[in-house]
């Protein structure tokens, strides 16, 4: 698997910064990185689309391969899993990604998987060294997040919740996640992810793929 890094990123490319979202369609472009990045997290937020840890990063790798840029992006090989960055913005992108989704459950479909599937996937996850803890330095930021994990779950909860944090290979909020049936995470993973979940034997999160 091979990525990309833009050489100087105070350098605007050859026709400004360009990226066509695959999922949404959109064409986003600026001349301003900054004003260019704000526009592409709004636009994530806004249509549920999950914001991985390392999301900037592999945006910019994107949009080499989608603009051939040459010699101002450099290769990166990826050879096994990577750990991301746990970030809040990620973390609130899944949650809010979550969230939409439970509030749009129609006829009748079960909302969250069973409480024995939730206990199976939580003991997992506990154990595993992906499994960091939950913690950002703002106190507002941190009541955001337990505000949006209320919204999601209400009153569900799993004997392991007090070891669950987030996962540093997707940013999912794992009290959360392990609730949630696995076809509505995997529609928010884009396709590095869902082959770094398939060489992880352990993880619940690779059945089905």
């Amino acid at each position: 698997m091979v990525q990309y890094r833009y050489t100087d990123k105070a350098t605007c490319p050859p026709g400004e910064w360009r990226y066509k979202h695959p999922i949404t369609g959109l064409l986003l472009k600026h001349y301003d990185y900054r004003a260019f990045i704000k526009a592409y997290v709004n636009h994530c937020l806004a249509n549920n689309i999950v914001l991985t840890g390392d999301w900037e990063d592999e945006l910019i790798s994107e949009m080499c391969i989608q603009n051939g840029w040459g010699k101002l992006c450099k290769p990166v090989s990826l050879d096994k899993v990577v750990r991301r960055k746990l970030s809040l913005q990620a973390v609130l992108s899944f949650l809010n990604m979550i969230k939409s989704w439970a509030m749009q459950v129609l006829n009748g479909r079960a909302a969250f998987v069973s409480q024995e599937e939730a206990e199976r996937r939580a003991n997992i996850c506990a154990g595993c060294p992906n499994n960091v803890t939950l913690q950002f330095s703002c106190g507002a930021c941190m009541g955001g997040v337990m505000k949006l994990i209320h919204g999601v779950l209400g009153d569900r909860k799993t004997k392991n919740d007090y070891a669950l944090g987030a996962c540093l290979v997707c940013s999912c909020e794992l009290k959360s996640a392990v609730h949630v049936p696995l076809d509505v995470q995997h529609n928010g993973l884009n396709d590095e992810l869902k082959n770094d979940f398939r060489q992880i034997t352990h993880c619940w999160k690779r059945e089905g793929l």
